[in-house]
């Protein structure tokens, strides 16, 4: 009997330890259902890109996405085109500027024989004024006398002035230079007879 109980206990003891080995044995065998766990990781990598890509198409137009990348490259570009376009005749206007004031007709003047004023300066010399009539041109001109800018005339008299000694007949050039671009020199003469401190 003892060896029976002893048979028994070591069957146990046996089953036991089987058992327990079995235990372990599914777990190696759970070892390779780790692929699944390795599939996760890759269905997510996949899934984003692609709902991102038609995010972009669905705000222009429900369709494909290559349709959806020209419009969105096009449709830019026109708007700013179109709203460009108006400023040019803004512009426009300003150019037409004239440079050159209308002509009153051809440029001329009577060259003066007489004195239109004098008067006797402290040192002896005379100051006289010649007035010069302008017919034509366009104000306001540039009176020169012997080639030096006597000054400027906004209107058509002009009194030149000028100083003088002696009892001599005054000979000299005036010339008169219009706006409109137009010149006319003449020489002048104011005899003796014309200057009232000669004897």
């Amino acid at each position: 009997m003892s060896n029976r109980r002893c048979a028994l206990m070591t069957l146990a003891f046996v089953v036991l330890v089987a058992s327990g080995l079995a235990c372990s044995v599914p777990r190696p065998t759970s070892a390779p259902q780790a692929p699944p766990a390795t599939v996760t990781p890759y269905i997510p990598v996949t899934t984003p890109p692609q709902e991102t890509q038609p995010s972009p198409p669905t705000d222009t137009t429900p369709g494909a996405t290559l349709p959806s990348e020209p419009p969105e490259a096009t449709a830019s570009p026109e708007p700013p085109a179109a709203t460009n376009t108006p400023p040019p005749p803004t512009n426009t206007p300003p150019p037409p500027v004239p440079t050159t004031p209308p002509s009153g007709g051809p440029l001329d003047f009577d060259p003066p024989t007489q004195l239109h004023s004098w008067e006797s300066m402290p040192d002896g010399r005379k100051k006289v004024v010649l007035l010069i009539h302008i017919t034509g041109g366009t104000p306001p001109f540039t009176i020169k006398h012997d080639g030096n800018v006597a000054g400027e005339a906004s209107g058509w008299d002009y009194p030149l002035e000028f100083f003088v000694s002696g009892c001599t007949g005054i000979v000299h050039n005036i010339t008169v230079e219009s706006a409109d671009g137009q010149s006319v020199s003449h020489d002048y003469m104011i005899s003796t007879d014309q200057q009232p401190w000669c004897p």
